[in-house]
């Protein structure tokens, strides 16, 4: 039987549950407002640390970008100095030196730091001057070096690179190593590398500790070359060995001398003194500053005989395309028999073994009696139609032997230029020529020059008429009798002479304008004059003229003798590493 329940009863109990539900309903908000407030709390908060972090890194990437820009801008103060054209401020000869760390060299590898010190670095060109040596180092403290030891990119009263609002800010940089171009098998010019280093760091600060650090290393080319506008500069007479004898140097030329790298300690104690002028057998008095003029180097070479050459055009015998001319001229021990007997000029092609008669060449003889002998006297000319026929552009003979006495070679090089090439005896000759040396020889009342077209006064110009030979062997000072120009008087009066293993021999006093490369020079004690131009008729100098006539700059070809180096350009992209 069910009961009923008061209505006053269930009232109560009505009462009494909504107020259990409405204190549960104020917990739960409670928890949800806490919950909220941590949820915004860490909102706030993690946006504050990303704020203060993307400060933080925008400070060090800016740090970093100042490191970066201090290395690059030191590189380029290094090279300012390196590069500075001034004569009195010329340190281009540092771009042959390395200046790397190396325990196993002097100095830990430090060559620069090594001039004007008991061990000097070594040159290949010994007198070099560099007395100028490095540039003072900003901070005065000891041991500071330029440019190893940081460099302040900043004056001391200049304000800060970068306001943080705690203090100044500064920048440096260091050379941490340069490889130069001799470290990858070159002498002189190729690719050098340099490494640099940039720091940022706080005013005072310890100088171990810094706030960016950038390491920039560039490939740069490094050229040396010879100024064709400098005469003085130029080699006018160049040897490994000389009996140098009374010259007379009236041209602003070097005596370039190919010395001995053994000797090079002891040669360069004689720099500038008369004893220089004594090594090479010289005559002291004959020139002015004639020791100051003797340039000695070491590990260098002679240059090619392709620096002669554009066109190429050979001599051929006409008719015989595939075979070269080679001449034998000589009027003193004539053919007794043969196709070319008693001839002073005489012609074979260059597999045959025997002379023949020149056909259509101006070739004029003369017989007279000398010592109770018919001698002749010639005067042959080569006309520009009659050598390198039908080709245009520099032409190039061939000869066996020239010696004249008596007569005269005229070589017509107005419009072209003529190289003349020197075989010797085992040059291009056959088994019948073998015994045959290959000399030029002069005597005093003979003459060889080049004349402009149907003239016959020899126009005086070197860089036209070249004589060369390209012997395999260098001779035994002035023993060899073979590869060999004697000179007598003014019986060449103007050629350019290479002969890299050749020699240049005075028979009486000489008088020469234009240059003479060889191995050997021996002057027998008699004088030679070297001159520069003619009579003061032609505008330049000899190297000028010739550096155009045969296209030097685009052979390549940096010159001959004292020498300026430069850092010209990169060769590849520079690469920045940070710390």
């Amino acid at each position: 039987m069910n009961k009923s329940i008061p209505t006053s009863k269930a009232k109560g109990n009505w009462k009494s549950l909504r107020k259990i539900a409405r204190q549960d309903q104020e917990g739960m908000a409670l928890v949800l407002a806490l919950l909220l407030g941590m949820v915004m709390m860490a909102g706030v908060s993690g946006l504050l640390a990303r704020q203060l972090m993307s400060r933080r890194l925008s400070a060090k990437e800016s740090y970093q970008q100042m490191a970066e820009a201090a290395a690059n801008n030191g590189l380029n103060r290094i090279l300012g100095v390196l590069n500075n054209a001034e004569p009195d401020q010329n340190r281009g000869f540092l771009f042959t030196l390395d200046n790397r760390e190396n325990i196993n060299e002097p100095n830990n590898g430090f060559s620069w730091e090594r001039l004007n010190t008991d061990s000097p670095p070594a040159f290949s060109e010994l007198c070099l001057d560099t007395s100028i040596d490095l540039p003072l180092h900003p901070d005065a403290k000891a041991n500071a070096i330029w440019p190893t030891s940081e460099v302040p990119l900043n004056e001391e009263n200049s304000p800060s690179m970068r306001d943080d609002g705690i203090s100044k800010i500064e920048t440096f940089y260091r050379l941490r190593g340069y490889s130069s171009p001799g470290t990858s098998g070159s002498t002189d010019s190729g690719e050098a590398k340099f490494i640099i280093e940039g720091l940022v760091r706080r005013k005072g600060a310890d100088p171990k500790s810094y706030l960016a650090r950038s390491r920039l290393e560039r490939s740069l080319y490094i050229q040396s070359w010879v100024d064709i506008n400098r005469s003085k500069d130029w080699a006018a007479l160049a040897a490994s060995y000389y009996e140098l004898g009374p010259l007379q140097l009236n041209n602003p030329g070097l005596i370039i001398w190919h010395a001995d790298q053994d000797q090079a300690t002891a040669i360069r104690r004689d720099c500038n003194s008369s004893s220089m002028i004594d090594r090479l057998g010289g005559k002291r008095g004959t020139s002015d500053n004639l020791a100051s003029r003797i340039w000695p180097i070491v590990n260098q070479k002679q240059p090619p005989s392709s620096i002669f050459k554009t066109d190429g055009a050979k001599d051929r015998i006409p008719g015989q395309s595939s075979d070269l001319r080679v001449w034998k001229i000589n009027d003193t021990n004539l053919n007794p028999r043969g196709n070319c007997w008693w001839r002073v000029l005489c012609q074979r092609d260059s597999r045959a073994s025997s002379y023949t008669r020149p056909s259509n060449i101006d070739s004029r003889r003369w017989w007279r009696r000398v010592n109770n002998r018919w001698q002749p006297t010639a005067t042959i000319r080569l006309k520009e139609k009659d050598i390198c026929t039908g080709s245009k552009g520099d032409c190039h003979i061939y000869v066996d032997q020239i010696n004249l006495n008596r007569s005269q070679l005229l070589i017509e090089n107005g419009s072209r230029p003529v190289v003349v090439h020197l075989l010797g005896s085992a040059q291009g000759q056959t088994t019948g020529q073998a015994s045959t040396t290959g000399t030029i020889s002069l005597g005093a009342n003979a003459l060889i020059c080049g004349v402009d077209v149907n003239s016959t006064t020899c126009n005086d110009k070197p860089e036209r008429l070249i004589i060369t030979t390209e012997a395999t062997q260098a001779p035994v000072r002035c023993n060899s009798t073979d590869h060999r120009l004697v000179l007598n008087g003014n019986s060449l009066p103007s050629a350019w002479v290479l002969m890299r293993k050749g020699t240049v021999a005075l028979a009486n006093n000489s008088e020469l304008n234009g240059v003479i490369w060889t191995h050997s020079f021996c002057s027998n004690n008699h004088r030679l004059v070297l001159n520069e131009g003619s009579r003061g008729l032609r505008s330049g100098s000899n190297f000028q003229k010739a550096s155009i006539l045969w296209d030097w700059s685009g052979k390549g070809f940096a010159g001959y003798g004292r020498k300026t180096t430069r850092g010209i350009r990169g060769t590849g992209l520079d690469q920045f590493q940070r710390f």
